[in-house]
């Protein structure tokens, strides 16, 4: 089934190529490091009203992820100064902000159309949310919504961005800058930043990590201290193999963090190792392909210098 909806994924964002417009990623994209793909954001730029920073309770520090062939598991970690239960507010709808669910797109589509025809996964991993969907774990064919509005949140991502440049800080998307086309429709308008599961398909659960130790987790590499530090695995059979955007915002929008990534084709007993699958080479640099063979580029360099 996995492998049938991929490839509905591929032909249909074929059709996009020359509709979308492509952004270069920002200089300070992530790295490779202890086998964990890193996408650290900036340290100044999560608002909480004349707050800012680290010693803001919805500042992010950066999202990991790490694929584990012998178990085949994916991994997210995520260091943040929200925890995972989130943070009382009475200026939400429900006296609480949260986080918002953790999204990942394949299709080589900025997140607007992917989310329209309903080609992203996502995962909701804390019950204490708004998200659309009842329960914890992983799903397909979803579609986004945005719960800014009944969480005391920003408009939109240009919103967020004046709010902290007049903080004095920077905002940024962690592997992508806020204002890049994948974020087409977010940019501008009322409560249009798409942080949350609507509706989709649950497809397996996930199993929650407060303790990394053993996995090669090292977010104080980068210097990224935020005051919590928590996430989850599941299996990777649930989804897709082949470059993807990964994203996430706290419900409020107050930050927000994205990661590029790549998930790899398993090794085929007795073949050798199968090479893995380039979005971007089979279907002409569409759409996301300069921004992700840019950002890979870039990654596996620094991987290189880290750990050479």
């Amino acid at each position: 089934m996995k492998s049938t909806v991929f490839n509905t994924i591929l032909g249909t964002a074929a059709a996009t190529v020359c509709l979308m417009g492509v952004t270069a990623p920002q200089a300070n994209a992530g790295t490779l490091h202890n086998g964990w793909n890193y996408a650290i954001d900036s340290f100044n730029d999560g608002a909480e009203g004349s707050i800012i920073g680290a010693r803001s309770a919805y500042e992010f520090y950066g999202m990991a992820v790490k694929e584990d062939t012998q178990s085949n598991s994916i991994f997210v970690a995520i260091n943040a100064n929200l925890p995972i239960t989130g943070d009382n507010y009475s200026g939400a709808a429900d006296g609480h902000i949260g986080w918002g669910d953790l999204i990942f797109n394949f299709s080589g589509q900025n997140l607007q159309t992917a989310n329209a025809s309903g080609n992203l996964f996502g995962i909701r991993f804390t019950e204490n949310s708004d998200s659309g969907v009842s329960s914890v774990g992983v799903y397909d064919n979803v579609k986004l919504q945005s719960v800014t509005s009944t969480n005391s949140g920003f408009r939109n991502l240009t919103h967020h961005r004046n709010t902290v440049n007049n903080l004095r800080g920077s905002a940024s998307m962690g592997d992508l800058a806020y204002n890049d086309s994948y974020f087409a429709g977010q940019i501008t308008g009322t409560h249009t930043v798409l942080n949350s599961i609507q509706t989709g398909n649950w497809v397996g659960g996930i199993n929650l990590i407060n303790d990394f130790t053993g996995l090669g987790l090292d977010f104080g590499n980068f210097s990224a201290m935020g005051s919590h530090t928590f996430g989850f695995s599941f299996d990777k059979s649930l989804m897709p193999v082949g470059e993807f955007v990964a994203h996430l915002f706290a419900e409020c929008a107050n930050d927000g963090v994205a990661l590029l990534g790549e998930f790899a084709v398993a090794s085929v007993p007795g073949d050798g190792d199968v090479s893995v699958p380039e979005p971007s080479s089979m279907l002409g640099l569409l759409a996301l392909g300069l921004t992700f063979a840019g950002s890979r580029s870039r990654k596996k360099g620094q991987a290189i210098a880290v750990e050479g």
